[in-house]
């Protein structure tokens, strides 16, 4: 399943970024070279930049590239350390909750709401939020639980090596 799991928000983080890159020279060259600008270029933008950002938040936690400050984690002692590491996981995971819950309920909100070119029901654009967000919760989880197994003297020195 976390094999799975990462693969898959890999791919639609990508694949998103990549649609992003194309229509977007696509819809440079057909308004400055051809002048016929696509009337939908905005609505798929925003489309595939909110599953780039959702997906890719989970990629960002599976990979442990999300925003951290090291300088006093790294100055203080192991005990301390690992409460520090449990702190972070317990607060961490009350705000992904908190957006969570959110996420669901803006996507139930939005149910009656379409797009003005393509006639898409925002639910399949709002609905990245929530899953997104709960894949980070599965992810940070996984990295959560390794963090617990490997001793606090191991990592240090692998973060030294960094």
């Amino acid at each position: 399943m976390k094999k799975f799991l990462s693969n898959l928000d890999s791919i639609i983080a990508v694949a998103s970024l990549l649609i992003i890159i194309a229509i977007t020279l696509a819809g440079v060259v057909m308004r400055y070279i051809v002048g016929k600008p696509f009337a939908w270029l905005e609505e798929m933008q925003l489309f595939f930049f909110i599953y780039s950002i959702f997906f890719g938040g989970s990629v960002a936690f599976r990979l442990g590239n999300q925003v951290s400050i090291d300088l006093i984690a790294n100055r203080i002692s192991p005990k301390a350390r690992r409460a520090l590491d449990i702190f972070d996981y317990v607060f961490t995971m009350g705000i992904l909750l908190y957006l969570l819950f959110g996420g669901i309920g803006l996507t139930q909100s939005v149910s009656g709401k379409v797009t003005p070119y393509f006639k898409i029901s925002y639910v399949y654009i709002d609905i990245a939020a929530p899953i997104g967000i709960l894949l980070m919760i599965i992810q940070y989880t996984f990295v959560f639980i390794d963090l617990m197994r490997t001793p606090v003297a191991e990592k240090r020195k692998e973060a030294a090596a960094k």
